[in-house]
């Protein structure tokens, strides 16, 4: 007797093509998630740019505020606030000048402040301005 013996397996004949639905699924879940961590970085990108665009701002308004301040001469005590104007809106400052130990410095807090979103946020200065005025 002679005769040929073939062992096939399952699958062996048949050609396997396309992804099954499982796959898909898996790969649409990694591509939402890959996804969604790209939209939170950016965010998060785009916030940090904000602040420290308008911590840029605040801190050349200080200083701006502080020069002139500086350039008035000796500072009278008490307290002064305002804004920056049409130039910059929603930028306000405050000014509170006291007393040292000496009578011939005084000591000038200035703070810019603004808003974000619903928090104050604010750049501070502290300068000491001495009466250089000869009597």
């Amino acid at each position: 007797m002679t005769g040929t013996w073939s062992f096939r397996r399952g699958d062996e004949g048949k050609e396997r093509r396309g992804f099954t639905l499982v796959e898909v699924l898996i790969a649409l879940a990694i591509i939402a998630i890959v996804l969604i961590t790209c939209v939170r970085a950016q965010n998060q990108s785009i916030r940090l740019h904000q602040l420290s665009r308008d911590m840029t701002i605040a801190t050349i308004l200080a200083r701006q505020k502080m020069g002139e301040i500086e350039l008035a001469g000796f500072p009278e005590l008490g307290e002064e606030e305002g804004d920056f104007g049409d130039t910059f809106p929603g930028f306000t400052w405050k000014t509170v000048v006291s007393m040292t130990p000496f009578e011939e410095a005084r000591r000038t807090d200035l703070s810019v402040i603004w808003k974000e979103g619903t928090r104050e946020r604010r750049v501070d200065v502290i300068a000491y301005i001495t009466n250089t005025a000869t009597e």
